[in-house]
């Protein structure tokens, strides 16, 4: 699951000491007036926790820094020695500038801090194994080592890590050359576990001769003194506990992986790849006897080794707080990719991307109101299919297949009809592949103040969209496009501004009545009816996935280079694009196959070697194909499929020819 260990660890026990930082406030995590280190984790007292880690790495003595409740710690410390005799020694040391950064609480220690010695927030929890680790890193030296990791997906709140920035240097361990929470560039976060040496104390009381230090900023001196070097987790589990909700997913995560946080993926005492990964989900694909296709059709989409195993995990009710936190993460993980504000809403639904469109279309527009539904394509003539389905009053923009609406058709309609209060149209017409002017049509609505709902089904993640910047009411989009999960989950992104317009619309349907997700979400982070719990993890892991690769710029620039790289190839072998509006797809190519070219054989030959393309919906089906260029899809997988394509044209081209010299010959 990763690469080496940054910095080789030696004979367990090596470090005789260790450090507990436990003098500050923090936030509470349970009862206010007490230490946070107090608080129950596990059944257990997180100071409790720490200590039995400790002991079980061979740490023989503690010192303890005290603050804030430091009555209280001393007390439950004396509680637990007496209870538990193979705890460590412990030695106190009060910090009465506790409300000061903590730089100052390892400098209350300094006299303990004459070796190397192991430094632990009171306020966490950490794989035993990994403090092992820690611990078995020699006692000499001037560096400090610092436990980060790389997988950015794991962190419960980004936003407040501790950034790291690391430095490669060959033949000599990975340099910590940046560190703090606010880190432009970064490749890592600190775990919060260190080997600090007493150069790092030295670094600290430079500091403090100018201002009162804080622990990261002690560590970013050394770093640019070149004494702070990785130590990659490897996938080891820990956990901040310095909030209620991290409190609570510190809880799940002992439930689910043990005392011990041991994680089924990661092998002790010899790490692991993240090719193990795969190699396991291989395995278990070749066990179904199935055949393995790479797809080239509009969603659902190749899904990464990370995002299938992200479906494997222990069972978890949709009732429980566990499963809230995954709701909450997505409504932060989801608000970038829409361009949303704080104040957007995210409803998270289990259905296809025609549930969302039916519930966004059936839940905003008011009784004796009109929704008029913009019509380019088959998925604009499915929104109005579902409004006259539920008797709504409805009137449609219609356009030819291909063909672009015209804002000023919009305003002309807008303006002849009042009773016309929502606008309905597809960004990206994936049965076409052109990107309606959904800004345009957004500021007209907008001026007239009319809701404007818009599928960005096949478009979300990598076209350009801002539901801000193209004043879009109501967004909705589903997973197994350009999000690069798994079919079965769509949402629905609202602006604040929509809920008092629809305050009084009755729901026309059950299941899918926006208003009722909105309750269970601002209420209980929950979903009405049970959800497709394996999906939303997908999901989730997938937009982790998106943000490690640089987020939604990076992602349509990749597709626009690979969409380009395939409309070319496909130029030089006859295919002639559907449309030339300027506004094509970055995601998909339409194109009318070469007239010596059989739709049904090209796709046979085609899937006969691993590639799955698409057939056109409607008028288009008997003579064009669609290729997306969507999902995880490596270069060389798609030169592959090129390569495949120019064969299988190639050979429909050369018995097309053969065939008109016997013509002739027989004339």
């Amino acid at each position: 699951m990763r690469s080496p260990s940054c910095y080789s660890a030696h004979v367990l026990g090596t470090i005789r000491q260790a450090l507990i930082l436990a003098a500050g406030r923090g936030r509470p995590v349970a009862d206010s007036a007490a230490a946070n280190c107090l608080a129950k984790v596990g059944s257990i007292s997180l100071l409790l926790r720490t200590l039995r880690g400790l002991a079980a790495a061979g740490i023989r003595r503690v010192g303890i820094t005290l603050g804030f409740d430091a009555a209280g710690v001393r007390k439950h410390v004396d509680v637990l020695r007496r209870s538990e005799p193979s705890l460590p020694e412990v030695l106190f040391f009060d910090n009465s500038a506790w409300e000061r950064p903590n730089g100052l609480s390892v400098l209350a220690a300094r006299q303990f801090v004459t070796e190397r010695t192991l430094l632990v927030m009171s306020d966490q929890i950490a794989a035993p194994h990994l403090v092992r680790e820690m611990a078995g890193l020699p006692p000499e030296g001037d560096d400090t080592v610092l436990a980060v990791d790389h997988d950015l997906s794991r962190v419960f709140d980004f936003d407040d890590a501790t950034k790291v920035e690391l430095r490669e240097q060959r033949g000599r361990d990975r340099r910590v050359v940046g560190i703090g929470k606010d880190l432009a560039k970064y490749d890592a976060v600190s775990a919060g576990l260190f080997v600090m040496s007493p150069a790092l104390v030295a670094c600290l009381d430079d500091l403090a001769r100018t201002r009162d230090p804080s622990l990261t900023e002690g560590v970013a001196e050394a770093a640019r003194r070149g004494l702070v070097v990785a130590h990659d987790v490897a996938g080891a589990i820990w956990q901040d506990v310095d909030s209620a909700e991290m409190r609570l997913h510190a809880e799940w995560l002992l439930r689910v992986y043990g005392d011990e946080l041991l994680h089924p993926e990661v092998s002790v005492g010899a790490r692991s790849t993240g090719a193990d990964t795969l190699a396991l989900i291989e395995s278990l694909l070749a066990e179904k006897n199935l055949p393995r296709y790479t797809l080239f059709n509009p969603g659902p989409v190749v899904t990464s080794a990370g995002v299938k195993a992200a479906l494997v995990h222990y069972d978890v009710c949709h009732r429980d707080e566990d499963y809230s936190g995954v709701v909450r993460r997505l409504q932060q993980k989801l608000r970038p990719v829409f361009g949303a504000s704080d104040e957007h809403e995210m409803l998270l639904l289990t259905g296809s991307g025609t549930a969302a469109m039916e519930m966004a279309v059936t839940s905003v527009v008011p009784p004796g109101k009109k929704v008029l539904t913009v019509e380019n394509g088959a998925f604009g003539e499915r929104l109005g299919e579902i409004a006259r389905l539920h008797g709504m009053a409805h009137v449609a923009l219609s356009c030819p297949w291909g063909s672009l609406p015209d804002p000023a058709a919009l305003e002309a309609m807008l303006s002849a009809d009042p009773d016309i209060a929502v606008v309905a149209m597809v960004h990206h017409e994936t049965s076409v592949g052109v990107a309606n002017p959904v800004g345009a049509m957004g500021r007209i609505c907008r001026e007239r103040g009319v809701t404007l709902v818009v599928d960005a089904v096949s478009s979300l993640g990598a076209e350009d969209l801002d539901v801000v910047r193209d004043n879009i009411d109501v967004c909705y989009s589903s997973a197994n496009k350009c999000l690069h999960s798994v079919s079965g989950v769509s949402f629905v992104c609202v602006a604040p501004t929509v809920w008092p317009r629809i305050a009084d619309v009755p729901p026309r349907v059950y299941y899918l009545d926006l208003k009722r997700y909105r309750r269970y979400l601002t209420e209980w982070a929950q979903t009405p009816f049970t959800p497709a719990v394996s999906s939303f993890f997908a999901l989730e892991k997938a937009l982790d996935e998106l943000l490690e690769q640089g987020g939604v710029p990076a992602r349509r620039e990749a597709y626009r280079r690979r969409n380009l790289l395939i409309r070319r190839v496909l130029s030089d072998l006859g295919f002639q694009s559907f449309t030339n509006t300027g506004r094509e797809s970055h995601t998909i190519i339409t194109a009318r196959v070469p007239s010596f070219v059989d739709i049904d054989t090209l796709y046979a030959q085609l899937k006969e070697r691993g590639f799955i393309v698409y057939r056109c919906k409607g008028v288009l089906g008997q003579h064009h194909i669609q290729i997306a260029n969507m999902g995880e899809l490596p270069d060389a997988t798609i030169d592959a499929f090129l390569g495949a394509m120019a064969e299988e044209v190639g050979r429909a081209r050369a018995a097309a020819g053969a065939r008109d010299r016997e013509r002739l010959r027989s004339l």
